[in-house]
């Protein structure tokens, strides 16, 4: 999860591919969009690193949708889950960002457009609160929990 001081729409929330021997750039840096940018508190004018040579993230989420789960499922699970890192996305505490409150799905391919599909979606309706995802742990090769802790329940999501 990127920092709060930076406003509503940066930094945005990071995934990266760790490789040994490489700095992510937190928290001097952070990544909006393609760009990779110094943290004007902790990085003022790039003293402390160079933020072009932080790699880019290998997918990213909108800021502050707050990524606290997830889990990966390999190629064992069914076609929907397989080869595919699951995020439960928290969401922002300013329901008016509307950004998180959804469970979105990132395979592994070597596609260059990693965006995050949405997997569960409707937890946030209008400005309504109706779920919070947090944690997803595998349960077979059809099936996962979800935890929420808005509703204070864990969900059992499977395929029919």
């Amino acid at each position: 999860m990127g920092s709060d001081h930076l406003g509503d729409h940066v930094p945005a929330d990071t995934m990266y591919r760790v490789e040994a021997e490489t700095h992510f750039g937190w928290p001097y840096c952070f990544q909006s969009g393609p760009r990779k940018l110094p943290d004007p508190k902790l990085n003022a004018r790039s003293a402390k690193m160079n933020c072009s040579r932080v790699p880019a993230a290998f997918a990213a989420f909108d800021a502050h949708s707050s990524p606290l789960g997830l889990e990966y499922f390999d190629e064992r699970q069914s076609h929907e889950l397989k080869n595919s890192f699951f995020f439960g996305l928290h969401g922002s505490t300013k329901k008016q960002l509307k950004r998180g409150y959804r469970v979105v799905r990132l395979t592994t391919d070597d596609s260059l457009t990693r965006t995050p599909e949405d997997f569960i979606n409707g937890f946030l309706q209008g400005l309504k609160v109706r779920g919070r995802p947090v944690d997803i742990l595998n349960y077979g090769p059809n099936a996962f929990l979800l935890t929420d802790d808005f509703a204070g329940v864990v969900y059992y999501v499977y395929k029919k």
